[in-house]
């Protein structure tokens, strides 16, 4: 299970992966899609698990989600399938701050974001205007009470530039294309103003982890980390700077 520690569930051995799983296929429910069936079950305080299902049953293979409520508007222009489903089995190229017209769609910066339920979109044409949430699965978090405190972690070089308080450096904007043309990871640095923050509990494991929600270029953006990776404090009107793997899902269509 990909970024399992960031949302409070422990899978150090076999033994656990197979519990979560039993409980999985005991409460979860089938979403059906035209070329996929999954199984989600939401565990409650936003955390839902998803895999798909053959015809042998239920994945092993399944990957946790934090359902926040952080908004961004996008134009989505691309979406593709995963060659390996370790992480996930598709994703969305899109530009943020985006805006269409009569004829036209535009954005400002482009990335990439995977989504548990990739195939729920299959029939989804592009490009279009959406709304999507967004959960950054943090590798480490840094947590300024301030921008005074930012400014000291991070203080202007010799010419004067420095980093800004928001920032959002995808990878793709760095090399946008691997193997055979597929999108690049969702691998994105983020940064900006905590809007709120907190610890929450796993309801199945009583684990806790840390969420934030955060203002970033181009919209906001939901946080969440294990505790052993989070520098600082995550505190409202603080500044918050992270490396994380973007996941998300479409929350309103906008182009009509």
């Amino acid at each position: 299970m990909a970024f399992k520690s960031n949302v409070g569930f422990h899978d150090r051995s076999a033994v656990d992966h197979y519990n979560i799983f039993l409980q999985m296929c005991e409460h979860g429910e089938i979403v059906e899609t035209k070329s996929a069936k999954y199984l989600r079950w939401m565990v409650g305080e936003n955390l839902e698990l998803w895999t798909k299902v053959k015809d042998d049953g239920p994945e092993m293979l399944f990957h946790s989600y934090y359902a926040g409520d952080a908004r961004m508007t996008v134009a989505l222009l691309e979406k593709t399938p995963r060659r390996k489903e370790t992480l996930s089995d598709g994703a969305f190229l899109c530009r943020s701050s985006a805006s269409a017209g009569a004829g036209w769609i535009a954005g400002r910066v482009p990335f990439v974001f995977d989504t548990p339920d990739f195939h729920r979109y299959d029939d989804l044409r592009l490009p279009r205007l959406a709304s999507v949430q967004l959960t950054a699965f943090a590798f480490n978090v840094q947590g300024f009470a301030d921008e005074d405190e930012y400014d000291e972690a991070y203080p202007a070089d010799e010419d004067g530039y420095c980093w800004d308080y928001k920032h959002f450096i995808p990878a793709y904007m760095l090399n946008p294309r691997g193997e055979d043309n597929e999108l690049q990871p969702a691998s994105t640095q983020v940064s900006g103003f905590v809007l709120d923050a907190g610890i929450i509990t796993n309801p199945v494991t009583g684990l806790d982890f840390c969420w934030a929600k955060v203002e970033t270029i181009g919209g906001e953006v939901d946080v969440v980390c294990s505790p052993d990776r989070l520098s600082g404090y995550l505190v409202k009107d603080g500044v918050a700077t992270l490396n994380c793997y973007l996941y998300g899902r479409l929350i309103e269509d906008r182009s009509n």
